[in-house]
């Protein structure tokens, strides 16, 4: 994730952005031509591309240089539309997420005892006594504002539970009554219903589980921007809302969401007055939905403009099947900017160097808004937080602002204003160092070893389960989403590790023997690398000393990886080396137009959009893919192995310039092959009337009777 979002995230669930405070100044002033507006959801032939800057990182920068395969790539072109990338979320249970119902489940009815008011009114007198009793009547025939309180410490739950639903029984909604404990004193407490107090308002939950599930549907809008637009209209803060993990912006996807304690009913009203997005599948679980509790994610993709032979497009793709690809981490780990990649802040944070840590966030770089390049070039110019402040808007919560604001309150303290952020925000940085290690080891181990076990590499032990060893692996976005909703404090300084720490991620891991390899009990698909850091085993051959290497170009060793302060040390993780798609199929389609729609969502399979199928040779050529992968792994990664080529944003959308280009050259050229031959056949077809009428002048003349036939002077 870039720095840009990290400022989005940094409103912690508010909506209130750079982007929207710059489009809302915008109108009026000449600037309504930036304001990216809102589309329908459902309407694919409005689908547009937004005008969102590009990211200038290359895959080769972030050391995504190699490839499994050795099959010849072909062109084609990733995201042309968002609906060309379809994301369907698979629980730690192996059940895919699909919006197959959005009914609004009907509340349930609360079944009231059927007992006669005396012997209500009997069990009551018993249990508060019948002057307490008549207290209570008086308050709800509006005779007395008094709040009547029942001492009920010595009671148990079930009578507790008793006077409540007693008292309900009698007065109905003319009264509301709740439990409060007053030190070591535990009260109900009864008053007169009261429309303007939301507390009164309160409705008892009376469906089977704390926790509200429902599946979230959203096209071309990211997880957190969907669900803080929810907040907004539920008036609750985006933190109330839990969900496994984020899915792409620019794509069509469906996840759950949980949320507790909300009913169905309103969730639904909140999101009837949003674009984009659909709710649906309620259902009631006892527990919340955490971070990282999925199993992955199942991927539709099309690839348009495909400019290759089937024969090429086919070999390819069994290539694939069979070998699969290097799982490296993916561009999105590292950042927009190639100017200051994530990384690059990741090795200053690990180094102390708080006040380049600062000047990396805060440099200029392009692509931003007005307001963030002005405040970006006054830092630059003059080194002074307040003035730089003074170019952002009240609204702006983000990263650039929380420096600013801590350096312009605290005298230049730069260890303080990074340390200030939320621990997870901070050690995104870190984590992006780590993965660039991780690809830069990972290229060289293919380069020199190749697509081969050798001994020394790393396996999970033999007791370890899949789903124990998917856990292992640090998953960035998990992590971004804990930085943007959590409220964690920062870290003190001083605190100091354990003179003895259990080692959690050493024990995981065991290198291969030649004798391991030789048995064929395990493939290349076993084969681990560690994420560099101070707790972790590495590989028992050469590419085990690499890390160690890397490190020092930097200034680090695996050694200064543990911090004094224990949440801010890296122990460090394992991830899968290759990585084979389950369930992958993939077909070749042709279509007539850019904007045909290739993939048909959960949305429109629900709403019973039928799919189109292109009759007859059309202009158009794509490749359509289905596939699983687990939760850490990038479908772009994927992709690059068949394409062979850069999977950045930047390249994508060049790449699709000149494929249009060449598009349209053809057609031209088509049409004026066609227009050459038109011109010939047309002056065929005069050579041939005129020859025609020549003979039949011919003809008629040769067999006119004589005496018609005109006479010599």
């Amino acid at each position: 994730m870039g720095h840009d979002s990290f400022r989005r995230g940094g409103n912690r669930g508010r909506g209130r952005n750079e982007s929207s405070w710059y489009n809302k100044r915008g109108r009026g002033r000449g600037d309504s031509r930036n304001r990216n507006k809102s589309r329908p959801a459902n309407k694919n032939h409005g689908e547009q591309r937004e005008s969102v800057a590009l990211s200038d990182l290359k895959e080769e920068q972030v050391f995504i240089t190699e490839y499994v395969s050795t099959g010849k790539g072909f062109r084609g072109i990733l995201k042309s539309r968002f609906s060309d990338f379809h994301v369907n979320e698979i629980d730690i249970d192996g059940n895919e997420a699909v919006l197959t119902d959005m009914n609004i489940p009907d509340t349930p009815k609360e079944e009231l005892q059927d007992t006669p008011n005396s012997e209500v009114e009997g069990m009551l007198t018993h249990l508060i006594t019948a002057e307490k009793l008549e207290q209570i009547r008086q308050v709800a025939a509006g005779k007395s504002e008094a709040v009547v309180e029942i001492d009920v410490t010595d009671l148990t739950k079930e009578d507790r539970g008793k006077i409540h639903n007693g008292t309900k029984s009698l007065f109905g909604k003319a009264i509301v009554g709740s439990t409060v404990t007053r030190g070591d004193k535990k009260y109900i407490s009864i008053a007169r219903y009261n429309f303007f107090n939301l507390t009164d308002r309160r409705r008892k939950w009376l469906w089977p589980h704390p926790f509200t599930y429902f599946l979230l549907y959203k096209e071309n809008v990211d997880t957190i921007q969907a669900v803080t637009q929810m907040a907004e209209q539920l008036k609750c803060s985006a933190s109330a809302f839990a969900y496994a993990g984020t899915k792409d912006r620019r794509a069509k996807t469906t996840q759950w969401i949980c949320i507790r304690q909300y009913e169905p009913s309103k969730i639904a009203s909140a999101v009837k007055k949003l674009q984009n997005v659909k709710i649906g599948n309620f259902c009631f679980k006892p527990k919340t939905l955490k971070l990282g509790q999925l199993r992955g994610n199942r991927f539709r993709i099309a690839l348009r403009q495909v400019a290759a032979e089937e024969s090429i497009i086919q070999s390819a793709m069994e290539e694939f099947r069979d070998k699969g690809f290097i799982n490296y981490f993916g561009l999105q780990r590292f950042g927009n900017s190639s100017v200051v990649p994530t990384y690059r802040v990741g090795i200053e944070i690990l180094k102390g160097r708080w006040k380049e840590a600062c000047d990396l966030i805060l440099k200029p770089r392009a692509g931003d808004p007005w307001f963030i390049t002005k405040m970006r070039e006054t830092w630059e110019q003059t080194r002074c937080a307040e003035t730089a402040l003074a170019k952002l808007s009240p609204r702006n919560k983000g990263i650039e602002k929380q420096i600013l604001f801590w350096l312009a309150t605290h005298d230049n303290d730069y260890k303080g204003a990074i340390q200030h952020l939320a621990r997870n925000l901070r050690m995104l940085y870190c984590h992006s160092y780590q993965s660039l290690i991780w690809n830069r080891v990972a290229s060289r181990r293919l380069r020199e070893f190749g697509y081969q076990l050798i001994p020394g590499d790393l396996v999970y032990v033999d007791n370890i389960t899949d789903v124990e060893a998917e856990q292992n692996t640090v998953d960035m976005d998990v992590a971004l989403e804990q930085a943007i909703e959590s409220d964690v404090k920062p870290d003190a300084d001083g605190e100091e590790p354990p003179a003895e720490q259990v080692s959690r991620f050493k024990a995981l891991v065991k290198p291969l023997t030649e004798t391991d390899i030789a048995s064929g009990t395990y493939s290349i698909f076993d084969v681990v690398m560690p994420l560099p850091g101070h707790d972790i085993t590495y590989p028992a051959n050469a590419s085990g000393k690499w890390y160690e290497e890397l490190l020092a170009e930097d200034g680090l060793s695996s050694e200064m990886l543990l911090r004094k302060a224990k949440k801010e040390s890296l122990p460090g993780a394992y991830r899968k080396l290759f990585i084979r798609l389950e369930k992958l199929e993939w077909k070749i389609v042709s279509y007539e137009k850019p904007t045909d729609t290739l993939i048909w969502s959960d949305f429109e399979k629900l709403k019973g959009d039928q799919e189109s199928e292109v009759k007859g040779e059309a202009f158009y050529k794509a490749l359509l893919l289905d596939f699983h992968l687990p939760s850490s792994s990038y479908a772009t990664m994927a992709l690059r192995e068949i394409m062979k080529t850069d999977t950045s944003a930047l390249y994508q959308r060049m790449a699709e310039k000149e494929l249009s280009n060449e598009a349209l050259k053809s057609v031209e050229t088509e049409q004026n092959i066609v227009s050459v031959d038109d011109k010939a056949r047309e002056k065929q077809e005069e050579d041939n009337i005129v020859k025609d009428n020549e003979h039949t002048e011919s003809f008629v003349e040769a067999n006119e009777p004589a005496e018609k036939k005109p006479k010599l002077e």
